[in-house]
This record gives structure tokens, sequence and C-alpha cells, in this order.
């Protein structure tokens, strides 16, 4: 369970019911796992973002594979090209010399196919050339440019000399027409011999233009498709690594938040905690002094008691030894000459009573 930053702002431990032992701590625990489990996954998700940066930047634009699309367009185009050259194999000739014109265009037509390749495999050298030039730290070796700059002049001197040899080849003037077929496609039409190398001549320049058309086309789509895909490629990798510092700084200032609020409201319970135990203990203190000065005055009262007590009993003590009890004046009856001897007294028993106080006196 993840703890959001208000929560944790939020949180309030409960006393326990006993004073002076500060929060419960279970609470506490309950707390701090929270805490732990909110570090942890902001790091997991911290790490996984760098990750994704790392992935980010290792991959190059000039590492990249080339566009499936652009293969199938430049799949289609040398189809188009084929078929176009086959279509133009299937022409006619209705002159008798048709099979000298034929094989004379079979040679300029296979030498071209020949030159094409070579230009093409050239072609796929200098791109190569040029892909590894705008690629960093890659260094392009003079002596290859050189070779090539070289093989380019010695492949256009030769077509030129095909060029020359199909012209050569003419042996009358020129009657040359187009005839549309049914599909679109232009088809030379060779009526006599002297038409037939014109006609060749002619014809190899076509499909020379045609191919060197649709190979610049080609080159020209998938230059722009390639620098779109490198635009985009840079762009969505800045994005990536914009959005990476985002989170991560985001992140960072969370969990430096986060942990300031923990560790405020840690010194917060603490420094509660010890001024509720401070003040218990002064309260505690205050009602021990009073008590034992409530002590010390009744132990001060009893000696006071005791001791007036005592004082008075022993006056009283005193007062009852020294006092005396007879009257001053004696009745008749005490008197000794008063007195009826025993057994003589008519009232026997008072007498008994009276010289029995006598005696006590």
């Amino acid at each position: 369970m993840t703890l959001t930053l208000e929560e944790v702002r939020k949180v309030r431990f409960p006393m326990v019911k006993r004073p002076g032992e500060g929060y419960r701590a279970i609470e506490v625990d309950d707390f701090v796992d929270k805490v732990e489990a909110a570090f942890m996954t902001l790091t997991d998700e911290n790490e996984r973002l760098k990750a994704q940066v790392e992935a980010l930047k290792s991959g190059e634009p000039g590492e990249q594979k080339p566009d499936q699309d652009l293969i199938n367009e430049n799949e289609h185009l040398r189809a188009q090209v084929e078929t176009l050259r086959s279509q133009r194999n299937d022409r006619s000739v209705d002159s008798g010399e048709a099979d000298r014109a034929k094989t004379a265009q079979r040679e300029a037509e296979n030498r071209a196919h020949q030159l094409e390749r070579e230009k093409a495999s050239l072609l796929s050298q200098v791109e190569e050339l040029r892909r590894a030039a705008q690629r960093p730290g890659q260094n392009i070796d003079p002596a290859e440019v050189a070779r090539l700059r070289s093989e380019n002049e010695r492949l256009g001197a030769q077509l030129r000399d095909a060029q020359a040899l199909a012209v050569r080849s003419r042996t009358s003037s020129v009657a040359q027409q187009s005839v549309s077929t049914e599909d679109g496609v232009k088809k030379l039409v060779v009526t006599t011999s002297a038409e037939a190398s014109p006609a060749v001549v002619r014809m190899v320049e076509l499909a020379l233009a045609d191919a060197e058309r649709v190979v610049h086309e080609a080159e020209d789509e998938a230059g722009r498709k390639v620098q779109a895909a490198e635009a985009k490629a840079r762009e969505l990798t800045v994005d990536a690594q914009t959005r990476a510092e985002r989170i991560e700084s985001n992140a960072r200032v969370n969990a430096e938040k986060l942990t300031s609020d923990a560790k405020s409201n840690a010194d917060r319970v603490n420094a509660d905690a010890q001024t509720r135990r401070t003040e218990l203990f002064r309260e505690l203190e205050a009602e021990r002094d009073n008590l034992a000065g409530n002590v010390d005055h009744l132990r001060s009262f009893e000696a006071s008691y005791r001791e007036a007590l005592t004082a008075h009993l022993r006056a009283q003590a005193d007062n009852l030894d020294k006092g005396v009890f007879e009257p001053a004046e004696l009745p008749e009856l005490l008197k000794s000459e008063n007195r009826v001897a025993p057994g003589g007294s008519s009232t026997p028993r008072l007498d008994a009573l009276i010289g029995r106080g006598q005696q006590q006196n």
C-alpha cells in the first residue's frame, strides 16, 4: 500500500492509556512500514525511468534498421522496370533483317544491363559511404573514394562506347515510328533493316533514362523517409529523455518532501512526548512535595497534641494528689466525742459507712 504526502502530513499517533509511556508502538511501526513502502515504490520507479533513458540514449540514429516500406517500394519499382524491359523485348520486327537487328539489340541491352548493375553497385557503395560519413566517429578512406570515382568514370566511358557502337551499326537511313498498344506501353516497330540499329539505340537510351529516373526517384524517396525517420527518432528520444528527467526530478522532490515531513513529524512527536513526560514528572514532584508537607504538619500537630494532653493529665494528677476534698467544718456525728461505741449504736450500718469514709481519708 503506497502512502501519499497528504496522508503523511495527516497521520497522528494515539497516546497509550497510562501516561508517561509515549505513543503506541504498533501505530508507529505501521506508519514506518508505510513510509518504507512508499520510498521503495519511488526508488523502483526512478530506476525504471533511468533504464529507459539509458536505452534511448544507447540507440544511435545511424544504426536504425531500414524502413520496410522503402524496401517494398524499391522492389516494386524494380519490378516495374523489369516489366518495361520485358515488354520492350517483345517488340516485333517485320523485315527480313530482324535476326541481325535482334542480335545487335540483345548485345546492346546486355551491355546496358551490365552497366546498370555496375552503376547500381556503385550507387549502393556510395550510399553506404554516405551513411558511414553521417555516423559519429566514422572516417572514410580517401583511397576508397578515389577508387569509386575512377570506377564510375570507367563505366561512363564504357556506356558511351556502347552507344557509339550502336550508332556505327546503322546501315541505312532511320525510319522509326511509335505505336500505342492497349496496355499504354509504346513499342518501336522496325519494318526494314535500316531501322534496326537506330531502334536499338533509341531503346537503350529510353531504358537507361527510365532506369536512372526510377533509381533517382527511389533514392530521393528513401532519403526523405530516412530523414523523417531519423527526425522522428530524435524527437522521441528528446521527449522521452525530457519526460524521464521531469519524472525523476518530481520523484526526487517528493521523496525529499516526504523525508522532511516524516522527520519533522517524528521530531514533533518526540518533542511532544518529552514535554508530556516533563509535565507529568513536574506534577508528580509537586504532589509529592505537597503530601510531604501535609505529613510533616500532621506529625507536628500530633507532637503538639501529645505534649498538651500529657501536660494537662499531669496537672490533673498533681491536683488530685494535692487537693483536699474534706470540708473544713466537720459534722457533729464525725467528731470523736459523739461517736458511739461499736455495738451500741442504733444505726450500725450508717456508722460503718462513716467509719469507712474516714479511714479512706
